[in-house]
């Protein structure tokens, strides 16, 4: 897993401006962005039963709820998805930058980035990338570079991130990701400061 702490920053797709890809950073998206919530309850409601709600506060965004565990021929699984549209050229950049904290400080949390190669004949495509952090405010940076291929918890190894055309980022947390006794369900609290950026700075 990689864990890396960096800073954060948020905006809209209209509120990003690119002046010059020579700025330090580039906000990609504020706390005003087009949030939206998906659940295995919500995708599957048949066998669904996690629950998540997203708050808008002056300090960011407050991604919670209670994650399940739904039986499955890869184990447990279940999964909550906050997830905004983007339509940035992000190459010129090389790490993604928010400032975050966790009620609980071993609950891992995933950074999904989407492009235009995301519905493939076998499910979604995303690019996807693991972080925890502390019950106080900790800075994360990811670098672009790391961000893995998957499809339906499949890892892959033969496509690659287009960065330069991102079409959406999301927060997400996974049953499948989390420790072996983490409790069901699993109550999540997860605060993401008021902006995500994209910097080249080390």
């Amino acid at each position: 897993m990689n864990t890396n702490f960096g800073h954060i920053n948020n905006s809209s797709m209209e509120n990003a401006e690119i002046k010059n890809f020579e700025d330090s950073k580039l906000i990609l998206l504020t706390v005003e962005a087009a949030w939206s919530i998906k659940t295995d309850k919500t995708e599957r409601p048949q066998v669904g039963s996690s629950e998540a709600t997203l708050q808008k506060t002056e300090s960011g965004l407050q991604f919670q709820g209670e994650l399940a565990a739904v039986e499955s021929s890869m184990g447990l699984v279940g999964f909550a998805i906050t997830e905004t549209p983007l339509s940035l050229d992000l190459s010129p950049y090389k790490y993604i930058e928010f400032s975050a904290k966790s009620k609980n400080p071993k609950v891992v949390y995933t950074l999904s980035l989407k492009d235009e190669q995301a519905h493939q004949d076998s499910g979604i495509l995303t690019f996807d990338q693991e972080f925890v952090v502390e019950c106080d405010w900790t800075k994360v940076k990811l670098p672009l570079k790391n961000f893995r291929p998957i499809i339906r918890g499949r890892r892959l190894e033969d496509l690659e991130l287009h960065l330069e055309q991102v079409r959406s980022l999301s927060f997400e947390i996974d049953r499948s990701k989390q420790s072996p006794d983490s409790p069901i369900p699993l109550n999540f609290v997860l605060d993401i400061g008021s902006k995500v950026c994209v910097t080249n700075q080390e």
